[in-house]
């Protein structure tokens, strides 16, 4: 980390480095949750990816699967001065700096340049992506010169950008003023997404010209600027996208007929046009200026931040600052505006998994939505009812009832969208088969999981009646019916499943996917009978009509009673699955501690012949439902497991950090924080490709599950903290069946207060007093 500078509100680096800059463009990367930018500098730089998404508008390219298209890019500046083209190396500047302010979303860089006839210019560019109108983003570039000096600037919107190297649009309508409006409009080739981008640039220099910049795919201004000494040239970039699958233009059925939560927030809706739009806006902002809008966005970001803030006391500030670096991601990936989007694996940050959702919404993601904002959880959860229909196409295509829902997700009526291929296999040089959107079908009881919690926290029966009951009982069904009964074992067996390990295929009973099918199908048989206790028959008569499972009822409890589900052998250890504790060891010293990666060294077929773990699978389980074992046998397998586990996944750490922090193993749960912690913010390139979405979830729930111990016992919130030694005190924001706390724990006790309203249970163990009494 020693690149890095951390702050409490901001993560800096003060030097240049060419190679590095792919991390700063994650790490730097900004946006709203409908919009993200990644952060590639405004000057030109060999190796950049200029990538810049919009949630929800995916499109399939010449027959390979959906993802989310590079739009044009907005942010790049060409800059000469005395016809020399600004580009930083070692030699040619000084006092460098690059800082994302956290509680505002601005990034900020400035340097001295020197030119290679020894002109100094002082330059400083500023970028933020508005939380205030998700359509906007501004960008200011200063230039103050030393001495007199000739400057071109070019400005505008790039089209010519790929995903990496997949081209996804055809050109529209292109239109320039220089120097005062830049308009690109553009359409999907697979999907028909219409997209429209516009620029207002506004230029304070004392004498200049401007004229247009135009050439295949790209329109811009190109200004010539006689500086003077000492003067500053400022040029404030105001830029708006708009598409046709935005909410107030799509032309599909509207998914907000059922839900309370359809507020569009997006500033003045002037016409029906995304082109006028976008125009409107563009000059609108850049009318108010650079600052009036970074006000009206940090006045945004308050507001999240006073919900979601977490404040660690300690003398030490990289985990006060890993916990904000989280939370301002968590932002910027999720989609709060429209439920007919998700979170992808890498938010909006880059291209790597085709910013497809995977499980990391349900069991990484969602905790930290779910008791801070949980409407917004509620979204999450939509998104997937509206994939229940390609879930239940899935299901069907593999001779199953109910619904299987897609391991890779993107548009909501895409379906199944994982790739079949991916990389060359390290020992065969031939692209590696993909099955897990065949086999890791847990993600099934993951979102039953995440539906049974949500209504849990918040009693949310109109939620549960239009879509979670019907979510709960197709998995169940889909579980039901691929159970194959084992006549010799008198059970059923799931096979030919990959559980959270990835680094074991083809597996027979796996004890993570077992158990969650167990509580999945045992689950809706309480729902069903819950709803016939409460005199539901409408409701019930509905819910047939839509799942057929009240008839199935007695065919789905034959199936939870016989489920085979892994028991603890002699020893205490739950098999992975049914074959894994029969397996060799592999000596894992060079990949635990001397840093090299197993994948260099072995394929994965071969890592499927070893008890070797790419990351937490029963220790996932043990951590989700911490009640099913007691905490003896929790111990023994957290030890077992975590000897065998390489952590290759950014999903790992974190859970093995909030089980060992359940087990009071504060030191070794604070070392797999930082580890967590650290997938990021590091000083190397793991985040080249793109910020590591549920490892921004995982450190949310390490600190507040697992550190402040907080969980839901006996359905009622409990919390048993075991903080770090170094911390003297945690913070933060918690909402229980529609009531907020503001918690505090030490190493002492646990205070808390609430914003308004009785309490309904907040509990620290031990403490038997109701809050508020």
């Amino acid at each position: 980390m020693e690149k890095i500078e951390l702050g409490e509100w901001s993560v800096s680096v003060s030097r240049w480095d060419r190679a590095w800059q792919p991390q700063m463009e994650s790490l730097f990367c900004q946006g709203n949750g409908y919009l993200g930018v990644r952060c590639a500098v405004d000057e030109p730089v060999p190796g950049q990816k200029r990538d810049t998404f919009i949630a929800g508008t995916y499109d399939s390219c010449f027959g390979e699967v959906s993802e989310l298209p590079n739009l044009p890019d907005v942010m790049g500046k060409e800059i000469t001065i005395d016809g020399e083209l600004l580009q930083l190396n070692g030699r040619n500047h000084e006092d460098y700096c690059a800082m994302l302010h956290l509680e505002n979303g601005l990034v900020e860089r400035h340097f001295t340049y020197r030119t290679e006839q020894g002109k100094q210019v002082k330059v400083k560019m500023e970028r933020f992506v508005s939380l205030k109108n998700r359509h906007l983003l501004m960008q200011r570039l200063s230039l103050i010169l030393e001495e007199p000096a000739e400057l071109e600037i070019r400005t505008g919107i790039n089209g010519q950008v790929s995903n990496s190297g997949a081209q996804h649009f055809t050109e529209g309508t292109r239109h320039c003023v220089p120097g005062e409006r830049e308009e690109l409009s553009f359409q999907a080739w697979d999907s028909g997404v219409r997209f429209a981008a516009a620029c207002a640039p506004r230029l304070t220099a004392g004498s200049y010209r401007a004229s247009i910049d135009m050439d295949r795919r790209r329109i811009g201004t190109h200004y010539h600027i006689s500086g003077e000494k000492g003067e500053e040239i400022v040029l404030e970039n105001a830029a708006a996208f708009y598409t046709s699958r935005d909410a107030e233009y799509w032309d599909g059925e509207s998914p907000f007929a059922d839900t309370p939560f359809k507020e569009t927030a997006c500033g003045k809706h002037k016409s029906l046009s995304i082109v006028e739009d976008a125009n409107a806006l563009a000059a609108e902002a850049a009318k108010a200026g650079f600052d009036h809008s970074l006000k009206e966005s940090g006045e945004a970001w308050q507001r999240y931040w006073d919900l979601h803030d977490i404040r660690i006391d300690s003398d030490e500030v990289f985990d006060s600052c890993a916990a904000r670096f989280a939370l301002y991601h968590l932002r910027i990936m999720t989609p709060v505006h429209d439920e007919r989007m998700n979170i992808g694996a890498k938010g909006l940050s880059g291209e790597a998994y085709k910013c497809h959702t995977f499980w990391d919404t349900e069991m990484f993601l969602f905790s930290s939505w779910l008791y801070t904002e949980p409407e917004v959880a509620r979204r999450l959860l939509r998104y997937r009812y509206l994939t229940l229909p390609k879930a239940k196409e899935k299901a069907a295509q593999y001779g199953c009832e109910g619904a299987l829902f897609p391991w890779e997700s993107a548009w909501i009526t895409d379906g199944e969208v994982t790739p079949s291929e991916g990389a060359p296999d390290v020992v065969t040089g031939k692209p590696i088969p993909i099955y897990t959107g065949t086999q890791e079908i847990h993600v099934n009881a993951d979102i039953a999981y995440a539906v049974h919690r949500y209504f849990e926290a918040t009693d949310d029966t109109a939620f549960m009646e239009a879509c979670g009951y019907e979510m709960i009982l197709e998995t169940a069904l889909y579980w039901a019916s691929r159970a194959e009964w084992n006549e010799e074992r008198k059970q059923y067996d799931i096979h030919g499943v990959i559980g959270p390990d990835e680094y074991s295929e083809h597996v027979s009973n796996n004890a993570y996917t077992n158990y969650m099918a167990s509580w999945n199908i045992n689950e809706a048989l309480r729902i069903l009978e819950m709803l016939r206790q409460a005199g539901k028959a409408d409701l019930l008569e509905e819910l047939e009509k839509k799942t057929g499972a009240v008839s199935r009822e007695v065919w789905m409890k034959d199936r939870a009673e016989k489920l085979a589900l892994p028991k603890p052998d002699s020893r205490g250890i739950i098999p992975q699955d049914e074959a894994f504790l029969n397996l060799p060891e592999l000596d894992l010293t060079p990949f635990k501690k001397g840093g090299r990666k197993i994948l260099e060294s072995f394929n994965v077929e071969q890592l499927c012949g070893y008890q070797v773990l790419k990351q937490a699978d029963v220790v996932m389980l043990l951590s989700s439902m911490p009640d099913l074992f007691p905490e003896d046998i929790i111990l023994k397998n957290y030890q077992y497991y975590e000897a065998r586990c390489v952590h290759d996944s950014s999903l790992s750490f974190n859970v093995h950090s909030m089980t060992a922090a359940r087990l009071g193993m504060t030191e070794e749960s604070f070392r797999l924080f930082r580890k967590a912690a650290g997938v990021d913010l590091n000083g190397g390139l793991s985040s080249a490709e793109g910020i590591h979405a549920a490892a921004m979830g995982g450190i949310w729930q390490c600190i507040v599950l697992g550190f402040a111990g907080l969980s839901v016992k006996d359905g009622r919130p409990a919390m048993e903290p075991h903080l770090p030694e170094s911390w003297r005190s945690v913070s933060f924001s918690f909402v229980w069946k529609g009531e907020r706390f503001e918690i505090t724990a030490d190493h002492e006790e646990v205070r808390y207060g609430k914003t308004g309203g009785c309490s309904k249970g907040l509990r620290p163990v031990g403490v038997t007093d109701e809050p508020g009494a």
